[in-house]
């Protein structure tokens, strides 16, 4: 039977709407299908999902044979992809727990290690306080010494004056001019230089 132009148009636009609809569906498919499948699940897949959502089988829009496989073969097929998958997601887990103790162990081993560390500072921090506390109460202790020092060498000086002062003083007794000194002011001032001299010479 001639197809006219009009009916070729409808047609192509009914083709070419469905394999717009089946690319979605595709799309759809390879995102949501699992590890270890292959092209022929993803397709599989998009062929369920098209007529899923859209209530026609694709072959039936499309005026085609079916490309889904035999329902026993692919029942097969699975059995086996369902152990291997198994299998693999067994491993998977294993080492995604082997990873998480792995990584586990490493935080621990880290947060130890800050802790030594902190330990350690808060030693030397302690050790060094402790080493200006001692620096600070020796130099409290020398500046008392030095005080003290001071003070006597003070107290020296100033002993030394008097004593100065009393020596000039004596002096000036003792070389005083006696010759126009009456009597009894001679006897006087004798007794006072033999003071004198027992102070500073005996």
């Amino acid at each position: 039977m001639t197809r006219g132009v009009v009916a070729c148009k409808k047609r192509w636009y009914k083709i070419n709407k469905a394999v717009a609809q089946f690319a979605g569906c595709y799309d759809q498919a390879s995102r949501n299908i699992r590890s270890g499948s292959n092209a022929d699940d993803i397709k599989e897949l998009a062929y369920k999902l098209y007529s899923t959502n859209y209530e026609t089988p694709l072959a039936d829009e499309l005026g085609v044979d079916s490309p889904v496989r035999p329902q026993g073969s692919k029942k097969s097929k699975r059995r086996g992809k369902g152990k291997a998958q198994m299998s693999e997601d067994f491993s998977e887990r294993k080492s995604s727990v082997v990873k998480k103790l792995s990584l586990m162990e490493d935080i621990k081993n880290v947060r130890e290690k800050e802790l030594m560390e902190r330990e350690k500072e808060r030693e030397e921090e302690k050790e060094h306080r402790a080493k200006m506390m001692a620096i600070k109460e020796k130099e409290i202790q020398i500046q008392a010494a030095m005080k003290e020092q001071e003070l006597q060498t003070q107290r020296y000086i100033k002993e030394m004056e008097i004593k100065a002062k009393e020596r000039e003083m004596d002096m000036q007794i003792l070389n005083a001019d006696t010759s126009t000194m009456s009597e009894k002011r001679r006897a006087l001032h004798e007794i006072a230089c033999e003071k004198i001299m027992a102070k500073w010479f005996t």
